[in-house]
């Protein structure tokens, strides 16, 4: 072969391993940062049809930073929010708090255990591992919703669920730096349902 034909060949290689690398480096990225998905979500109507009940499962991958500062005596605190939502053609859309779901996860580096506990109810859950307390904060199941206003049904309303996971406490410098760095936190996608 000539040195023009090998010439070639390395060019030929080196895109090859350039698209190669760039196809990998987002599932990599993507894969080191944390996260916040919904692998289920519906609200449906009781039995009676009277209460709108809520069913959802998240999928939590926590970045180093919350991973680290659990495990160093940080406590999470994790919020599944339900707000209603009017949309305008005109104009911004209006928005409005309407339910909260907290929980708070505390690693106990005695009992080597994770504590989950309900902020409403004070109920607590115990796990082994980081996996079974994620699971746990991530799922409601049939969870009672409170009465819609009167504003919502038949007014083209939606109902509006994310989840945030975010350090229960942060000294003075990390709160202004979490002003302007997603670091410290973790949000999910907003998922819609159109109350009927």
């Amino acid at each position: 072969m000539t040195a023009t034909g090998l010439h070639g060949y390395y060019w030929y290689y080196r895109l090859m391993l350039s698209l190669l690398l760039l196809l990998c480096l987002p599932q990599t990225v993507l894969a080191e940062d944390g996260s916040i998905r919904f692998r289920e979500f519906a609200i449906h109507r009781s039995e009676d049809a009277s209460v709108l009940q809520a069913s959802l499962k998240l999928d939590y991958q926590l970045n180093q930073y919350l991973r680290d500062g659990l495990l160093n005596g940080m406590a999470l605190e994790n919020e599944i929010r339900f707000e209603l939502e009017w949309h305008n053609t005109w104009w911004l859309n209006s928005r409005k708090q309407w339910h909260t779901v907290k929980t708070e996860l505390k690693y106990h580096p005695l009992s080597k255990q994770y504590q989950l506990v309900n902020s409403a109810s004070r109920e607590s859950w115990s796990f082994p591992n980081l996996a079974g307390a994620l699971l746990k904060m991530g799922a409601l199941a049939d969870y009672p919703l409170p009465a819609l206003p009167d504003n919502a049904v038949n007014n083209d309303a939606f109902i509006a669920v994310t989840a945030r996971l975010t350090p229960k406490t942060l000294y003075l410098p990390l709160k202004i730096q979490s002003l302007f760095s997603d670091r410290y936190s973790l949000e999910s996608e907003e998922m819609l349902w159109s109350v009927p």
